[in-house]
């Protein structure tokens, strides 16, 4: 797919699987029952003011960790006059199962929605678009327990960005350092004219529906 426009994704989901911030809580509990168990068998009971400074040390680093996952950038969108691609470029063997493929002729609206950091973008596919399934319970959980057990490797997955939303099939990205009407611009000379732009309020009223700005027109 060419490339004509890139954007950086907010958020962990452009690299990491559905529920990998979950797992923060579970890994501090863990660690703080290792240390316990390790700590009383070799130097006896703790002293409650030190436990209230470890247990305080644990928890800012857990929250350090989450500010930073939820705010980290990738570059991991990409328009072109093919369609849209999302996800992270990979040298993995599979790279595919770590991207979205999206063509214009599954797309039916795009809507662009204000945020502070940039913007919201819903992609809504058509009745006629290929989607990928959902993984069931069952592989969640494996998936689950496998980041639980060995999160850098093992049980990483497809990556929560690439993976479509279950009402009214559609994605959502998160589009730092562009405005909406910037992105609004970009899109309208690749999408075909049967996909709606729509550019939306905070609060999801309709400010502008078109799918040739004015400003997208070559000038005379």
């Amino acid at each position: 797919m060419d490339e004509t426009f890139t954007a950086l994704v907010r958020g962990p989901s452009s690299k990491l699987p559905r529920g990998y911030l979950w797992l923060i809580p579970v890994w501090l509990v863990v660690i703080v029952a290792v240390l316990r168990y390790a700590w009383i068998r070799v130097l006896g009971p703790i002293e409650w003011w030190y436990c209230g400074q470890a247990l305080a040390g644990l928890a800012f680093a857990a929250l350090v960790m989450l500010s930073v996952l939820a705010t980290v950038r990738h570059v991991a969108f990409r328009v072109g006059s093919n369609g849209i691609r999302l996800g992270v470029r990979s040298d993995r063997k599979r790279p595919r199962r770590r991207q979205a493929y999206l063509w214009w002729a599954d797309i039916q609206r795009i809507s662009i929605i204000p945020r502070h950091y940039g913007l919201l973008l819903e992609i809504t596919l058509g009745p006629n678009a290929r989607i990928m399934p959902h993984r069931s319970v069952p592989r969640q959980a494996l998936l689950m327990l496998g980041m639980l057990i060995v999160p850098v490797g093992l049980g990483r997955g497809a990556p929560r960005l690439t993976e479509p939303r279950s009402r009214a099939p559609h994605y959502r990205v998160r589009i730092c350092d562009v405005t909406p009407r910037e992105l609004a611009v970009a899109l309208a000379p690749l999408a075909p004219a049967a996909v709606d732009i729509t550019m939306l309020t905070r609060r999801r009223h309709q400010l502008l529906a078109r799918r040739l700005p004015a400003a997208a027109q070559p000038a005379a």
